[in-house]
């Protein structure tokens, strides 16, 4: 068994190889990003992450109406709770199309992290920014129509105690201006393993557990109303376990 620091070395290797990897195949034009999204991001990258190297078992459940819309390869807009960075890789291995993210715009300048999600179709807003929301908008409803996912975390950070936070409108106007349906997401398990404020990973037995629940319709008349039924729905997915 690897000891914490050991397994912390290798999760940030690993992640810098898969990185690279990304960036390389998609800068030569051999794959594109539902490609890197789907097979690096989740299945070699996330899955054995988690697995492997965090030694942690991941249990997926998905309410059949959010299933059946992404087997119609209709794009969703996952919002989730966020309680640690290990939630990335476990909504990459819950969510059942590619996924991109919907990130602030400094994540761009992020050395190999920034590149790889620049070239996979991230959609970047800098906040206050009217010009950077309209052009998020239109790459928002496009990347939507492909079939992707795109996963918010509204809160804006990390919750420190793992309650969930109030959440920010900004995500939920591109929804409605998209017409995208709203799907709620919760992760727990993670935080345990990969608290805030640690800088490696912690001793826990605690299973990894991802729910998605029923779609929700937005709408640009009411984003607020649509914005506390989400909050609402992660809230009750959190309970449910």
């Amino acid at each position: 068994m690897m000891g914490r620091a050991v397994r912390t070395l290798v999760a940030v290797l690993y992640t810098a190889a898969c990185s690279a990897f990304g960036i390389l195949a998609m800068g030569l034009r051999l794959v594109d990003g539902d490609w890197v999204m789907w097979n690096i991001g989740r299945r070699g990258w996330s899955v054995p992450l988690l697995k492997h190297v965090v030694g942690v078992s991941t249990e997926v459940h998905i309410h059949p109406k959010t299933s059946a819309l992404a087997k119609s390869n209709q794009g969703l807009v996952l919002v989730a709770n966020h309680t640690s960075l290990l939630d990335i890789n476990a909504a990459f291995a819950g969510s059942p199309t590619p996924i991109v993210f919907l990130s602030k715009a400094s994540i761009r300048k992020v050395p190999l992290l920034g590149k790889i999600n620049e070239l996979a179709g991230t959609i970047f807003v800098e906040r206050g920014n009217r010009t950077s929301s309209d052009k998020a908008v239109k790459a928002l409803t496009q990347t939507l129509k492909d079939g992707r996912s795109v996963l918010v975390f509204p809160e804006g950070t990390r919750s420190s105690d793992g309650l969930l936070k109030p959440f920010k409108k900004g995500a939920f106007h591109l929804a409605a201006a998209a017409g995208a349906p709203i799907v709620p997401m919760h992760i727990s398990g993670t935080q345990s393993h990969l608290p805030p404020s640690a800088w490696g990973f912690q001793k826990s037995e605690e299973t990894v557990v991802v729910r998605l629940g029923a779609p929700l319709v937005s709408s640009a008349h009411d984003v607020k109303t649509i914005m506390e039924e989400a909050r609402s729905a992660v809230y009750a997915l959190g309970k449910a376990e």
